[in-house]
């Protein structure tokens, strides 16, 4: 049977050592404060000192008793274990925290408990907090670009359905394109709203008609699972027309400077940058990236309910019924 035991407050502390004062029984003692007689033995026993119970020295007592009190985490060792290792595959602990509650309903643990632990002084000589995404407390603002492609024929984000923008129908991709120094060669990125898997493409050039042959050649025989494409004001997407007559599907323009509007890409090209900085050798990578972004679609997110964009793609595909196998999004 458990056992629920009650903890003293200060006020209940003054009155217990009046009630000492009075000659008063512990038996008394515990009717007056409406507590078991057990819980007075063990508040005298724990927060007395060699000169009796005194209630500011038993408050003192109480409080660096829970101070120093062990986490749950760090209770745990194959838990703590377990928390380390996804902390080094690049997992948040709110993904950590939502994955874990889903596969051990038994053993709950928040994110906030993670961050507690990565933060505490016993675990300060591991400095967990450099393997989490921002390594510093303060939030820097993003960078955007300043293009702008100017095109009646363009179709605004405005005139893109509702279903899309909620998020509620799948294949409805974003894109973009990641630069990289000293090199023309650049990533086209890919991130689809709904599942928010990631694809990233080896481009040759910035120029239109390079950027629409590489997306047409590498996505044509995968158009079932595109139905729409949003862009940004690049001109490296100037042949719109072309991708969108190759691949039937609609595409839809951000407004200029408005990048944020298609947050889904922009915070995806931010995960990939973490594992592929400006200087990285995009012409040398291959297998490489197939690997980084393996890695990013298996981590699970809230928005999915904790499963990962991968585990979340395949069943959408599946209602399609295409098998991600044999439309493999890696080269």
């Amino acid at each position: 049977m458990t056992k629920n035991y009650k903890h003293i407050k200060g006020t209940n502390r003054l009155r217990i050592y009046a009630l000492i004062l009075e000659g008063q029984s512990v038996e008394r003692i515990s009717q007056e404060i409406g507590v078991h007689r057990s819980t007075i033995y063990r508040e005298l026993n724990r927060n007395s000192s060699k000169f009796g119970y005194r209630p500011d020295f038993a408050s003192q007592q109480y409080f660096m008793k829970r101070r120093s009190r062990l986490s749950k985490i760090e209770r745990s060792k194959p838990l703590a274990k377990a928390i380390i290792e996804k902390l080094k595959e690049g997992w948040s602990p709110q993904q950590i925290s939502g994955r874990f509650n889903r596969e051990r309903q038994e053993q709950v643990i928040s994110h906030e408990t993670i961050y507690t632990y990565i933060y505490s002084p016993l675990q300060k000589g591991l400095k967990l907090y450099k393997f989490l995404r921002k390594k510093r407390c303060i939030r820097y603002p993003r960078v955007r670009r300043k293009r702008h492609l100017g095109s009646k024929e363009k179709v605004s984000i405005h005139q893109r359905p509702s279903d899309i923008n909620t998020r509620e129908s799948f294949g409805h991709w974003e894109g973009d394109l990641i630069l990289f120094s000293k090199t023309r060669e650049n990533m086209f990125t890919l991130r689809e709203r709904k599942t928010r898997f990631l694809v990233g493409i080896k481009n040759a050039t910035r120029h239109a008609r390079s950027t629409s042959k590489t997306l047409i050649s590498y996505m044509h025989d995968k158009s079932a699972l595109v139905d729409s494409i949003t862009l940004g004001n690049d001109t490296a997407f100037s042949e719109f027309s072309v991708i969108g007559k190759a691949l039937e599907s609609k595409i839809y323009f951000c407004d200029p400077y408005k990048s944020w509007q298609k947050g889904a890409i922009e915070n995806g090209n931010r995960l990939i940058r973490e594992k592929l900085p400006l200087k990285s050798a995009i012409k040398e990578l291959s297998q490489e990236i197939d690997e980084k972004l393996r890695i990013l679609n298996s981590r699970p997110m809230k928005c999915l309910d904790y499963l990962s964009p991968q585990e979340a793609f395949l069943q959408e595909s599946l209602l399609r019924g295409i098998f991600l196998q044999e439309f493999a999004l890696h080269p």
